[in-house]
């Protein structure tokens, strides 16, 4: 592992071949002096990313995300098994300790959330926007980013109100225009997440969700003479979402794109995308839903995501779990797959998040949650979680020697981070320093101790922003065993 490193050795690919992870990495430039600007050589730091730039994120259920004890006590246990979804099928009635324990592992492993399933159409319409305030501002709060998932979804059934599926044989006129008003209108779900509306802004939408494989929205649409074909209903939902939301990022997401059994379903959905894209649709950024129902290679992965950047397009994996219910993949290969797919990702350069679609196995709509099983264990398949995305590729260096020139230099992966610059026994964290570019920070120690004095030292830091907390060894009051 490269999260911690010793004097000034560096990874580069000149050791390994060329670096995988280049483009993931800045040139970071540490200046460290006194407060009259003098250079401070005699001294050491230590520095280690508390956040990756890169999108590493996971579906949340939004109320069990933010309840209040009190309001938690009041529930009964089928209240509290519906805050879970209760889609496991082991009827598990979760605890307090359990909600602490969710929300623990959520700021430990996660630097984005997509709350679900408050912002669909039919619960939107039934709870109103309480719980998903709620959930966003708790995930702001703490640093964190968010996608609106989904706006437009053409289901038969759930999320699609009772008066617009099939069975009610909906006026084409009045579902396009209620659709139009209550999703993609002024007084719409996106205008009100927004800085002109009442709720918390969300700057990434899932606007179209699986359009490849769900279609009865614009199928009434277009035998109603609104559009003339499918894709010009499709390419109009992101004109108007654009019309509402220009400072959105707003996505096309879909599945079976990597979990296919060869390329074509990713030929598919680029060749949808541009086709889209031809016809004015201002799509920003490729979602890949990635629900994995058999094992795939890293090759294939890759080979998959070179053929959806042939759009110019980013890319982020959306919905990322696996399967087991019918033992489709074993543990083993679930534990190879999460390697590769992690890997592909983060190597990938037209890819800019990843998110997985829950992760406790209680909570998880397949009852297979990458991360953590029903007492809070880390499973064997999430090693490669821990071993990269909170182990290796969170840079950290120790004891590293600054040069007579008060300065340190070398190469970081991007990410916020803290700097302890030790002086004569005495040490100091400078905190939050986001690295997003090649970049260059001054540290000023205010006071620089002789060897003999205890001093505290104060600073001055350039560009400080939030601090997140380190992940510790306990997830809530259960040890994490791995």
């Amino acid at each position: 592992m490269l999260a911690v490193m010793a004097s000034s050795f560096f990874w580069t690919g000149s050791l390994l071949g060329q670096d995988p992870l280049a483009h993931r990495k800045s040139n970071l430039t540490i200046v460290v002096q006194d407060g009259n600007g003098n250079a401070i050589s005699d001294a050491t730091i230590d520095l280690k990313m508390t956040k990756h730039a890169f999108q590493f994120g996971t579906q949340v259920h939004d109320r069990l995300f933010t309840i209040a004890e009190s309001d938690f006590g009041s529930l009964n246990n089928n209240q509290k098994r519906g805050l879970i979804g209760d889609f496991s099928g082991t009827s598990i009635v979760p605890t307090w300790q359990d909600t602490l324990n969710y929300r623990a592992a959520i700021s430990d492993n996660f630097n984005h959330i997509i709350p679900t399933n408050g912002m669909q159409w039919l619960p939107y319409q039934n709870n109103g926007p309480q719980h998903v305030d709620a959930a966003i501002h708790e995930a702001q709060a703490n640093g964190m980013t968010v996608t609106g998932h989904a706006v437009v979804w053409q289901k038969t059934d759930w999320p699609t109100p009772n008066q617009f599926r099939p069975a009610a044989n909906p006026d084409p006129q009045v579902f396009h225009d209620t659709l139009v008003a209550e999703r993609l209108g002024p007084a719409g779900i996106v205008t009100r997440f927004s800085d002109a509306g009442a709720g918390p802004t969300v700057l990434d939408w899932d606007v179209l969700n699986e359009p490849l494989h769900v279609t009865h929205y614009s199928d009434v649409f277009v035998d109603a003479g609104i559009y003339p074909t499918e894709k010009h209903a499709w390419a109009d939902y992101f004109i108007r979402a654009d019309g509402l939301r220009p400072d959105a990022n707003l996505a096309i997401n879909d599945y079976n794109i990597l979990s296919s059994g060869g390329d074509n379903a990713a030929m598919q959905y680029r060749d949808l995308v541009n086709d889209l894209l031809v016809l004015g649709a201002p799509i920003d950024q490729i979602k890949v839903q990635a629900h994995m129902d058999r094992t795939v290679s890293k090759a294939a992965l890759t080979r998959r995501l070179d053929i959806l950047a042939e759009t110019g397009l980013p890319i982020a994996i959306s919905e990322f779990d696996m399967r087991d219910d019918a033992n489709q993949i074993s543990p083993a290969n679930q534990k190879q797959l999460f390697q590769d797919i992690l890997e592909a990702s983060f190597e990938h350069e037209s890819v800019n998040g990843f998110s997985m679609w829950g992760f406790w196995d209680p909570a998880h709509w397949r009852g297979n949650g990458p991360l953590f099983d029903e007492d809070w264990i880390v499973k064997d398949e999430a090693s490669a979680w821990f071993d990269l995305v909170r182990g290796e590729w969170m840079t950290g260096f120790e004891d590293q020697a600054i040069g007579v020139d008060g300065i340190w230099n070398g190469d970081a992966i991007d990410g916020t981070y803290d700097f302890t610059v030790n002086v004569n026994g005495q040490s100091q964290v400078f905190s939050g320093f986001a690295l997003t570019d090649n970049s260059t920070f001054t540290l000023t120690v205010s006071a620089v101790p002789e060897p003999s004095c205890v001093v505290a030292l104060s600073i001055v830091a350039i560009a400080a922003v939030g601090r997140r907390r380190r992940k510790p060894t306990r997830v809530g009051a259960i040890e994490v065993k791995r």
